[in-house]
This record gives C-alpha cells, structure tokens and sequence, in this order.
C-alpha cells in the first residue's frame, strides 16, 4: 500500500522498521532491516524529504522517528489539489487553442481519420460543437462497430439535447435513439455514402478497407450540404 503513495521498496522496509522500533539510531534501523550502512542513511534522508521521518541529535548522534501516519492523508491531499488545478489548466489550455483555432486565416480544413478509432473522434467532436445535426444515408452501421461508446454517446447527446435529423433509404434500419427525427427515401436516391452535417462541418463516411472518415470544416460547405439536406427532407417520408 505504501508504494502507492510513492515510496520503494527500501523505503517501505525503513519506514516500517522505525514504526517497529520507534525512535532509534541507525545501527539499530541497519540490524532491523539487514540493509547496507549506506542505503539506510541514503533512504533516511529520503524519507525526510518526502516528510515521512524526522530526527532529533542526542549527544551529537541522530535519532530518526517516523512521521504521523496522517501524513499520507495530507499526501493525498496534496495530490488531489493538484489533480483538480491540472484539470483547471486543461480546460483553459483547450479554450485558448479554441480561440487560435478561431482566429486562423484558413477556413476551409480537411482532415481524414482510419477506423473505429477515427468514428469516436468525430463523434466526440459533434458533442463538443453541441448542435443540432443532420445525417443523410445513414444506415446505422455504427452501433454494429461501437455498440457500448454509442450507448454512452447518446447519453451525452441527451443531456446537451442535441437533435438529430436522418434521412435515410428505405429498407435500410436507421439509428432509433431519442432526439433523432427519421424520413425515407426511395431506393433510387440511395446514397454511397453516409454524410453527416454538424455546425461548420461535413463529415464524409467511406464504408471500404479501411473505414475512412473525411472531415471537412467550411462554413460555405455545410451552408450547402443543410440546403440540400432541407430541400430532401421536404420530400422525403
């Protein structure tokens, strides 16, 4: 249990041994612990650092004593301070990168992402824009590949009542989760491709070896993509 809170193995042996012996010079820790002269005084200044152990001079020779034992809550303590002001930074860190991101002169961004992993990252991405969204083909292959994340996923998406829109063709099983809103289309308007419109980006999925995923962020793009979804939905049923 100790090492959890950092200490080795020579250091665990140590510190118990003070806790056995109470107060003691390092003659009585080394015949403890059967450990070399140089690795115990070695380790007892360790443990002194790590505030695990303290020491007294009588007659100008040292006397170690272990810390409180309330000293590994206070480690704990320390540890999840500094968790929290980690996490902190992470969500300042991700807002300034947002904000460069913003900022850049190119606006059009292509990017293309392999496989299941690749599915979860856009995925990830359509909760973190946190808008409505439109699928156009969609045949529901996604919960055959990632059954237990689209579980979670739609969780996400219900507590940011993120809405859906799917057209889909008819015959085919599109997603049925809450917030999704379905129409068909006939057989002949049956697309290649499941397309997926999300604030200012499409996201193309190619169903081949390998799965591949071609994201494209422009604002002008997905202005046309949600035309043309609107105009089909109008139709469909």
């Amino acid at each position: 249990m100790l090492e959890e809170f950092g200490l080795t193995i020579t250091e665990e042996k140590v510190y118990l041994a003070l806790l056995k012996i109470g107060e003691s010079g390092t003659a009585e820790i080394i015949k403890k612990t059967q450990l070399h002269r140089t690795t115990v005084y070695d380790v007892l200044e360790r443990l002194i650092e790590k505030g695990l152990a303290s020491y007294i001079l009588k007659n100008k020779i040292k006397h170690y004593s272990p810390a409180n034992p309330s000293k590994f809550l206070e480690i704990a303590t320390e540890e999840k301070t500094k968790a929290e002001n980690k996490q902190d930074l992470a969500n300042k860190v991700i807002k300034e990168i947002s904000l460069i991101k913003k900022s850049a002169k190119t606006k059009s961004i292509a990017q293309v992402f392999v496989g299941s992993k690749g599915q979860r990252t856009v995925m990830n991405d359509i909760i973190e824009v946190g808008e409505d969204f439109m699928i156009l083909g969609s045949e529901g292959t996604v919960q055959e590949t990632l059954p237990i994340y689209v579980k979670q996923w739609a969780d996400q998406r219900r507590k940011k009542n993120i809405k859906a829109k799917i057209i889909a063709t008819q015959g085919t099983k599109p997603p049925v989760w809450e917030l999704n809103k379905v129409k068909f289309v006939p057989k002949e308007y049956q697309s290649p491709t499941a397309t997926m419109i999300y604030g200012e980006k499409v996201a193309i999925f190619i169903d081949e070896e390998p799965f591949l995923i071609i994201v494209i962020e422009s604002k002008k793009l997905a202005k046309s993509y949600k035309n043309f979804f609107n105009l089909l939905w109008k139709v469909a049923k």
